[in-house]
Protein backbone atom coordinates (compact mmCIF):
# COMPACT_ATOMS: atom_id res chain seq x y z
CA UNK A 1 0.00 0.00 0.00
CA UNK A 2 1.08 3.79 -0.81
CA UNK A 3 0.36 6.05 1.58
CA UNK A 4 0.69 10.11 0.39
CA UNK A 5 -0.38 13.11 2.55
CA UNK A 6 -0.36 16.43 0.67
CA UNK A 7 -0.73 20.03 1.85
CA UNK A 8 -1.02 22.48 -0.96
CA UNK A 9 -0.45 26.09 -0.99
CA UNK A 10 0.72 28.47 -3.17
CA UNK A 11 4.00 29.72 -1.76
CA UNK A 12 4.89 25.98 0.12
CA UNK A 13 3.51 22.99 -1.19
CA UNK A 14 4.77 19.86 0.58
CA UNK A 15 3.89 16.22 0.62
CA UNK A 16 4.85 12.88 2.60
CA UNK A 17 5.06 9.52 0.59
CA UNK A 18 5.28 5.39 2.16
CA UNK A 19 5.83 3.05 -0.11
CA UNK A 20 7.85 -0.18 0.25
CA UNK A 21 8.41 0.82 4.17
CA UNK A 22 10.20 4.00 3.67
CA UNK A 23 9.32 7.65 3.87
CA UNK A 24 10.14 10.03 1.48
CA UNK A 25 9.23 14.11 2.31
CA UNK A 26 9.29 16.70 -0.62
CA UNK A 27 9.11 20.43 -0.64
CA UNK A 28 8.11 22.92 -3.38
CA UNK A 29 7.94 26.54 -2.09
CA UNK A 30 8.70 30.10 -3.26
CA UNK A 31 12.23 30.60 -0.81
CA UNK A 32 15.45 30.23 -2.28
CA UNK A 33 17.40 26.95 -2.04
CA UNK A 34 20.13 29.08 0.30
CA UNK A 35 16.91 29.98 2.48
CA UNK A 36 17.78 28.41 5.90
CA UNK A 37 15.38 26.39 7.01
CA UNK A 38 15.63 25.10 2.94
CA UNK A 39 18.64 24.34 3.67
CA UNK A 40 18.34 22.77 7.08
CA UNK A 41 16.15 20.45 5.84
CA UNK A 42 17.68 19.61 2.73
CA UNK A 43 19.08 16.13 4.04
CA UNK A 44 15.70 14.69 4.63
CA UNK A 45 13.38 16.25 2.03
CA UNK A 46 13.83 16.62 -1.49
CA UNK A 47 13.43 20.25 -2.55
CA UNK A 48 12.10 22.62 -5.46
CA UNK A 49 11.62 26.64 -5.49
CA UNK A 50 9.88 28.76 -7.84
CA UNK A 51 9.93 32.19 -8.86
CA UNK A 52 6.35 34.20 -9.25
CA UNK A 53 6.96 36.80 -11.70
CA UNK A 54 5.17 39.61 -10.85
CA UNK A 55 4.15 42.34 -13.43
CA UNK A 56 1.52 45.46 -14.05
CA UNK A 57 -0.19 43.91 -16.64
CA UNK A 58 -2.60 42.04 -14.96
CA UNK A 59 -2.76 39.28 -17.56
CA UNK A 60 0.37 38.64 -17.89
CA UNK A 61 0.68 38.17 -13.83
CA UNK A 62 -2.07 36.03 -13.79
CA UNK A 63 -0.43 33.73 -16.79
CA UNK A 64 2.65 33.41 -15.19
CA UNK A 65 1.12 32.28 -11.91
CA UNK A 66 -0.90 29.66 -14.09
CA UNK A 67 2.35 28.50 -15.46
CA UNK A 68 3.93 27.92 -12.44
CA UNK A 69 0.84 26.29 -10.87
CA UNK A 70 1.21 23.26 -13.73
CA UNK A 71 5.10 23.59 -13.38
CA UNK A 72 4.44 22.59 -9.71
CA UNK A 73 1.65 19.76 -10.30
CA UNK A 74 3.61 18.43 -12.74
CA UNK A 75 6.64 18.21 -9.87
CA UNK A 76 4.51 17.10 -7.59
CA UNK A 77 2.98 14.13 -9.87
CA UNK A 78 6.64 13.27 -11.34
CA UNK A 79 7.71 12.63 -7.74
CA UNK A 80 4.53 10.25 -6.77
CA UNK A 81 5.08 8.47 -10.07
CA UNK A 82 9.05 7.94 -9.35
CA UNK A 83 8.10 7.02 -5.56
CA UNK A 84 5.45 4.76 -4.99
CA UNK A 85 4.90 1.23 -6.11
CA UNK A 86 2.71 1.63 -9.07
CA UNK A 87 1.31 -2.04 -8.78
CA UNK A 88 0.22 -1.35 -5.59
CA UNK A 89 -3.11 0.46 -4.39
CA UNK A 90 -2.61 4.07 -3.49
CA UNK A 91 -4.41 5.89 -0.60
CA UNK A 92 -4.22 10.00 -0.86
CA UNK A 93 -5.16 12.26 2.22
CA UNK A 94 -5.08 16.26 0.86
CA UNK A 95 -5.58 18.99 3.35
CA UNK A 96 -8.60 21.51 2.01
CA UNK A 97 -8.72 24.95 1.77
CA UNK A 98 -7.60 27.54 4.92
CA UNK A 99 -9.34 30.72 5.09
CA UNK A 100 -6.77 32.68 7.34
CA UNK A 101 -5.11 35.32 5.47
CA UNK A 102 -1.27 33.38 6.11
CA UNK A 103 -2.21 31.19 3.37
CA UNK A 104 -2.42 33.51 1.22
CA UNK A 105 -5.57 34.82 -1.34
CA UNK A 106 -8.03 31.72 -1.45
CA UNK A 107 -8.97 32.03 -5.29
CA UNK A 108 -4.61 31.60 -5.63
CA UNK A 109 -5.21 28.60 -3.27
CA UNK A 110 -8.09 26.68 -4.93
CA UNK A 111 -6.40 27.38 -8.66
CA UNK A 112 -3.38 25.53 -7.86
CA UNK A 113 -4.52 22.53 -5.60
CA UNK A 114 -7.60 22.26 -8.05
CA UNK A 115 -4.48 21.58 -10.69
CA UNK A 116 -2.64 19.42 -8.64
CA UNK A 117 -5.38 16.97 -7.58
CA UNK A 118 -7.03 16.84 -11.42
CA UNK A 119 -3.44 15.32 -12.24
CA UNK A 120 -3.12 12.82 -9.66
CA UNK A 121 -6.70 11.84 -9.84
CA UNK A 122 -6.29 11.28 -13.68
CA UNK A 123 -2.53 10.08 -13.90
CA UNK A 124 -1.65 8.22 -10.66
CA UNK A 125 -2.65 4.43 -11.01
CA UNK A 126 -4.25 2.36 -8.52
CA UNK A 127 -6.20 5.04 -6.28
CA UNK A 128 -8.10 3.12 -3.63
CA UNK A 129 -9.25 6.57 -2.26
CA UNK A 130 -8.77 10.22 -2.01
CA UNK A 131 -9.44 12.03 0.92
CA UNK A 132 -10.31 15.96 1.23
CA UNK A 133 -9.61 16.94 4.85
CA UNK A 134 -10.19 20.18 6.81
CA UNK A 135 -7.85 22.06 8.39
CA UNK A 136 -9.74 21.34 11.93
CA UNK A 137 -10.35 17.84 11.23
CA UNK A 138 -6.37 17.16 10.46
CA UNK A 139 -5.29 18.91 13.86
CA UNK A 140 -8.01 16.76 15.55
CA UNK A 141 -6.94 13.69 14.05
CA UNK A 142 -3.18 14.33 15.00
CA UNK A 143 -3.57 14.54 18.10
CA UNK A 144 -5.82 11.20 18.13
CA UNK A 145 -2.67 9.74 16.46
CA UNK A 146 -0.34 11.12 19.26
CA UNK A 147 -2.52 11.33 22.35
CA UNK A 148 -4.95 8.79 21.80
CA UNK A 149 -8.42 8.75 23.00
CA UNK A 150 -10.32 7.01 26.12
CA UNK A 151 -14.45 5.65 26.09
CA UNK A 152 -16.40 7.00 28.67
CA UNK A 153 -20.08 5.62 29.78
CA UNK A 154 -22.23 7.96 29.00
CA UNK A 155 -26.05 7.82 29.84
CA UNK A 156 -28.18 6.93 32.94
CA UNK A 157 -31.30 4.24 31.88
CA UNK A 158 -29.29 3.29 28.61
CA UNK A 159 -25.51 3.46 28.91
CA UNK A 160 -23.46 3.84 25.76
CA UNK A 161 -19.36 4.31 25.05
CA UNK A 162 -18.56 7.42 23.50
CA UNK A 163 -14.93 8.52 22.49
CA UNK A 164 -13.37 10.79 23.89
CA UNK A 165 -9.84 12.48 22.54
CA UNK A 166 -7.20 12.90 24.75
CA UNK A 167 -5.67 16.26 25.15
CA UNK A 168 -1.67 17.26 24.46
CA UNK A 169 0.41 17.31 27.31
CA UNK A 170 -0.29 20.75 27.63
CA UNK A 171 -4.32 20.15 28.51
CA UNK A 172 -4.94 21.32 24.44
CA UNK A 173 -7.77 20.27 22.34
CA UNK A 174 -6.57 18.52 19.44
CA UNK A 175 -8.85 20.92 17.31
CA UNK A 176 -7.53 23.63 19.04
CA UNK A 177 -3.30 22.72 17.72
CA UNK A 178 -1.30 25.73 16.61
CA UNK A 179 1.43 25.07 14.31
CA UNK A 180 3.53 24.66 17.40
CA UNK A 181 1.37 22.08 19.20
CA UNK A 182 1.57 19.84 15.68
CA UNK A 183 5.16 20.13 15.90
CA UNK A 184 5.00 18.75 19.45
CA UNK A 185 2.56 16.14 18.36
CA UNK A 186 4.90 14.53 16.24
CA UNK A 187 7.71 14.72 18.88
CA UNK A 188 5.27 12.90 21.07
CA UNK A 189 4.18 9.83 18.83
CA UNK A 190 7.42 8.73 19.28
CA UNK A 191 7.75 7.42 15.39
CA UNK A 192 10.83 6.51 14.11
CA UNK A 193 10.79 8.68 11.31
CA UNK A 194 13.67 10.78 9.28
CA UNK A 195 10.97 13.86 10.34
CA UNK A 196 10.84 12.90 13.97
CA UNK A 197 14.96 12.69 14.20
CA UNK A 198 15.43 16.28 12.62
CA UNK A 199 12.94 17.79 15.04
CA UNK A 200 14.34 16.05 18.30
CA UNK A 201 17.75 17.82 16.73
CA UNK A 202 16.47 21.31 16.02
CA UNK A 203 13.71 21.28 18.65
CA UNK A 204 14.85 24.15 21.31
CA UNK A 205 15.23 26.84 18.52
CA UNK A 206 11.86 25.72 16.38
CA UNK A 207 9.84 26.03 19.18
CA UNK A 208 11.14 29.02 20.80
CA UNK A 209 10.07 31.01 17.49
CA UNK A 210 7.41 32.93 17.03
CA UNK A 211 6.57 32.38 13.89
CA UNK A 212 6.89 28.17 12.74
CA UNK A 213 9.27 28.58 10.22
CA UNK A 214 8.14 27.27 6.49
CA UNK A 215 8.46 24.96 4.60
CA UNK A 216 8.57 22.92 7.88
CA UNK A 217 5.22 24.07 9.28
CA UNK A 218 3.95 22.23 5.59
CA UNK A 219 5.84 19.07 5.69
CA UNK A 220 4.50 18.45 9.17
CA UNK A 221 1.27 18.64 8.46
CA UNK A 222 1.82 16.56 5.09
CA UNK A 223 3.66 13.69 7.59
CA UNK A 224 -0.01 13.84 9.91
CA UNK A 225 -2.00 13.69 6.54
CA UNK A 226 0.31 10.84 5.96
CA UNK A 227 0.56 9.00 9.15
CA UNK A 228 -3.42 9.41 10.35
CA UNK A 229 -4.13 7.39 7.50
CA UNK A 230 -3.28 4.25 9.41
CA UNK A 231 -5.90 5.25 12.24
CA UNK A 232 -8.17 3.73 9.94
Amino acid sequence: MNLIGLDISKISTAMAIESNEKEYLFSYNNKKLSNKWNDNIKHICNIKTYDYINSDDYSISEIEKLRQFVNIANDVLKDILETINIEEETIIQIEGFSYSSSSGPLIDLVGIASIIRAKIFEHVPNIKEIKILSPKSLKTLSCEFSYGYTMIEKGKKKIVLEKVLNTNNNGVKGGDFSKHDMCQAIVDSKINCILTDYINSNFEEIMSMKSFPKPLEDICDAHFLKETIKLK
